[in-house]
C-alpha cells in the first residue's frame, strides 16, 4: 500500500518526511483536497527504479529482436527439426 499524505503535512514536516523517504526508498503520494496530485521519492530510489526500467526495456528489445530473427529464418527456410536441433545443442555442449 503506497504512503499517502496531504500536501499540507508535507509542507509542515518536510525534513522528517524527506528523511523517511531516504530511509524507506518508497514513494509518497501527496494529496490536495483529498486527491493524489504529486508523487515524491528519494533520488537514489528513483535512479534505481529508472535503471531497472531501462534494463527491463533492453531485455524486452532483445527478446523481440530474437523473435523477429526467428521469424525471418522461418520465412527463408532456415530451420531444422526438433530432433536435429537437440542433437546439435548436445554436440555443441559436449553432452553426447
Amino acid at each position: 500500500m503506497p504512503a499517502i499524505k496531504p500536501l499540507t503535512e508535507f509542507n509542515r514536516n518536510q525534513k522528517a518526511i524527506v528523511d523517511d523517504l531516504s530511509r524507506t526508498g518508497e514513494p509518497l503520494y501527496l494529496t490536495l483536497n483529498g486527491t493524489a496530485r504529486v508523487v515524491i521519492m528519494d533520488a537514489a530510489a528513483f535512479d534505481e527504479a529508472m535503471a531497472f526500467k531501462d534494463e527491463l526495456r533492453e531485455q524486452e528489445l532483445r527478446t523481440y529482436r530474437s523473435i523477429m530473427r526467428g521469424a525471418e529464418q522461418i520465412e527463408s527456410g532456415q530451420m531444422m527439426s526438433a530432433d536435429d536441433a537437440d542433437a546439435a545443442i548436445r554436440k555443441a555442449k559436449g553432452w553426447e
